[in-house]
């Protein structure tokens, strides 16, 4: 046979090989079942993650210097240091407990039989706005129990309402509070404390 006739040949014999195998390769599919085609899966970007705000934990410190004047003459007074923690929520609200102390023995201008007060738990409240904290406390409980706090502490509890000015970043805030309110026998109670507040 020729050598020309030979290339011929070969020639032909390669372009039917070529030609077959792009035939069966237009005809299969590459990634049969179970195998993921990476070209086909869509491209995912990660949303960004927002971080929700975490209530914020105050050490509450607070002296009261009270005192009951009586009509007919004469007062009693007692001086209280309040220690305690207020947990401020992301909406404002804010809630805590505390505890008052006696710290030293209450006085009268008179002779009287009355077990004094000690020791007083108390609640917490408050709410924040626009960067002011209006507190307020109440009692739950005292020791000894049954007994009466001479100086009127109990009496204006209720009245002790501070607003603590929290500036941003700031970790203490102070503020005072004065209250004077009648006894219902023409006397009054009075007190006058001072607060402060200390981020933990």
């Amino acid at each position: 046979m020729p050598k020309a006739v030979k290339i011929i040949l070969w020639v032909v014999v390669f372009a039917a090989a070529i030609a077959a195998g792009a035939f069966m390769a237009s005809r299969s599919d590459p990634f049969p079942p179970g195998v993921e085609d990476p070209g086909a899966r869509p491209t995912v970007t990660p949303s960004p993650t927002h971080t929700a705000p975490s209530p914020t934990e105050w050490a509450l410190n607070m002296t009261s210097a009270t005192a009951h004047h009586l009509h007919v003459g004469g007062s009693c007074r007692s001086d209280w240091r309040v220690t305690g923690t207020i947990t401020i929520r992301p909406d404002g609200s804010a809630a805590g407990q505390g505890s008052a102390v006696l710290t030293r023995p209450a006085a009268c201008d008179f002779p009287q039989s009355q077990v004094q007060t000690k020791r007083i738990a108390l609640v917490v409240t408050g709410e924040l706005a626009d960067g002011s904290l209006r507190l307020s406390f109440s009692e739950a409980g005292r020791t000894p129990v049954g007994s009466q706090d001479l100086g009127g502490f109990t009496n204006t509890l209720h009245w002790i309402r501070p607003v603590v000015r929290i500036r941003d970043g700031s970790d203490r805030a102070t503020a005072s509070a004065h209250v004077s309110r009648p006894d219902g026998d023409l006397g009054n109670y009075s007190s006058d404390s001072a607060v402060e507040l200390s981020r933990q």
